[in-house]
């Protein structure tokens, strides 16, 4: 008698992750709990399943779980803007503002280049965010939108199989209109992009497409592929790199990987053509080696980012603290006074600066940055450092 192995067993936490939040968009919330519980029980230090089973909790009225669910998320990654997002949202709906505004504000200091999480920031503080929990307990897009996204790019994909091209592009475009942020519909209308020639335009939507579904073979072998063809050979293996990190019994994967990096062809690595999005996915990356304890990796990853976007604030900054980690002090000076001039007024990153050269015993340097940066606007934690090393005890 021949057995065979149910699809399930070969499933990874991703996997049952991705499953869970479809379940949960059709509004199938058994299913949703199930598909969580297997990505939770592969992988319990997975935080964005933890805050979908959050969000599960608090519909169901359980706002303590839902509570340890996203404080054991924020563990786990405290620096996931998203985790942070479902965690203040959960506070809002609770009544609890000053707690919501505390776990952002905290995110922010490490963060202070998240524009994106500074407008939250005041839009909490402002009361502009009103959360009842039954909308603390949806996604970011409206059921009705996502379906009607989901419907749209179906109807392309029937479309694209008829042949008929252009009937499938506007719907993938309508379906974006509904959903800015679905994968599916980037990677489709990337495909007939590319098809038509337009290179740049498909490696744009291939890389909304990544950074909405990262975990997606389909989504990451065709970026891999466009990159390849740009003649972006580093990056389609940094990129087939990052995918086998996450799925390493992926055998197509590795013959990708393997066709760049084995290749007789020299690779030179070219920021030519590359969007400013792509400088955002090396710092991204960057972050995630330095929690590794990679930093000649990240420092790579981040040149990388700088030759993209040399105006990129986050990046100039994470390179001055990789440096600073090296005891690499002229360079770690040198990257801190660039990112000064790209933000000078962004209050964390003046005082980290500072720190640093009061660390390396340049006291009057670190006053007077601090004490400019005091002319422009008020700040107690500004001052507070100021006086601090001002009177020797920093």
């Amino acid at each position: 008698m021949n057995e065979q192995l149910s699809d399930d067993v070969f499933k990874l936490p991703q996997d049952w992750y991705e499953e869970g939040e479809d379940f949960f968009r059709r509004g199938l919330f058994d299913e949703a709990r199930k598909a969580f519980e297997k990505a939770l029980e592969l992988d319990p230090y997975y935080p964005e399943a933890l805050c979908s089973m959050s969000r599960l909790l608090w519909r169901e009225g359980r706002y303590r779980e839902a509570a340890e669910c996203v404080q054991k998320a924020l563990e786990i990654d405290s620096d996931d803007p998203n985790v942070i997002r479902r965690c203040a949202e959960l506070f809002i709906a609770a009544g609890q503002k000053n707690d919501a505004v505390d776990v952002v504000r905290a995110y922010i200091e490490r963060n202070p280049w998240d524009d994106e999480m500074r407008r939250f920031l005041e839009q909490i503080e402002e009361g502009s965010l009103q959360i009842t929990p039954s909308e603390a307990s949806s996604g970011l897009q409206s059921e009705r939108e996502i379906a009607e996204a989901d419907f749209l790019t179906l109807e392309g994909e029937k479309q694209f199989e008829k042949g008929r091209v252009d009937r499938a592009r506007v719907c993938f475009e309508m379906a974006l209109e509904h959903d800015p942020d679905h994968a599916k519909a980037h990677n489709n209308l990337g495909v007939i992009l590319w098809n038509d020639g337009d290179l740049q335009g498909a490696l744009e939507h291939f890389q909304k497409a990544f950074r909405a579904k990262p975990e997606d073979r389909n989504i990451v072998f065709n970026s891999f592929n466009a990159l390849v063809e740009a003649g972006h050979l580093d990056v389609a293996k940094d990129l087939i790199k990052l995918h086998i990190q996450k799925d390493p019994f992926n055998e197509e994967a590795w013959e990708l990987y393997d066709r760049v990096a084995l290749s007789d062809q020299q690779i030179h690595w070219s920021p030519e053509g590359l969007s400013d999005s792509v400088a955002d996915t090396y710092a991204e990356m960057a972050g995630k080696l330095l929690k590794k304890g990679d930093l000649y990796g990240a420092a790579e990853a981040l040149h990388r980012a700088l030759q993209i976007n040399p105006d990129h604030v986050k990046a100039t900054a994470m390179l001055a603290r990789v440096h600073r980690d090296l005891n690499h002090e002229d360079e770690a000076l040198g990257w801190y006074e660039k990112a000064m001039e790209l933000d000078s007024e962004n209050e964390s990153l003046v005082i980290e600066y500072a720190e640093y050269l009061n660390s390396r015993h340049q006291v009057a340097k670190a006053r007077e940055i601090l004490g400019d940066f005091l002319e422009k606007k008020p700040s107690e934690k500004v001052q507070k450092f100021l006086e601090k090393i001002s009177d020797g005890t920093g």
